[in-house]
């Protein structure tokens, strides 16, 4: 029963979209496993300390008794959320690079051009312009050999 609802809800879910949001979402993804360690470093010379005691008994007027908790657990909250992050992102490249590697040169070299262009690569012709001249094809083999990528891909990381 369990795998009938997993097929049914797979037929609700556009895979090729998600596999271009998948190939969008890796150089963030990146960043994060590049970059937590000094985060996580730089947040654990930041932490904040208890704060003393008055030692004339006389607590301040106004303040958050537990201000010094608060900032402690708010300290808290960031590195578990900086390493929640970090375990996704290994999570996402477990997943996502095997199928990237599985794909082919050419595969991988459309689906970068047409889907993973900046700005300022793009004022050099439309992607798809790009992968006709690469090719040396037609629009409508460019446009198929675009689509039969991002479907190869969409297959690699959710199957059929």
């Amino acid at each position: 029963m369990i795998a009938l609802a997993t097929d049914i809800t797979w037929k609700y879910v556009d895979r090729r979209e998600a596999a271009i949001k998948a190939m969008r979402d890796y150089s963030t993804i990146e960043t994060i496993l590049n970059n937590t360690e000094n985060d996580l470093n730089r947040i654990a010379e930041d932490a904040p300390v208890p704060a003393q005691p008055r030692l004339d008994g006389v607590p301040a007027a106004g303040l958050n008794p537990h201000a010094s908790e608060e900032r402690i657990v708010a300290h808290l909250e960031r590195i578990d959320n900086r390493q929640r992050r970090y375990l996704q992102a290994r999570e996402y490249m477990n997943w996502f690079v095997p199928a990237w590697r599985a794909l082919t040169d050419d595969e991988r070299w459309i689906l970068e051009t047409c889907f993973l262009t900046n700005d300022s690569e793009a004022s050099s012709g439309s992607p798809i312009q790009r992968v006709c001249e690469h090719f040396l094809v037609e629009r409508s083999s460019a446009y198929r050999r675009r689509s039969a990528a991002l479907e190869h891909l969409a297959t690699l990381l959710y199957g059929k």
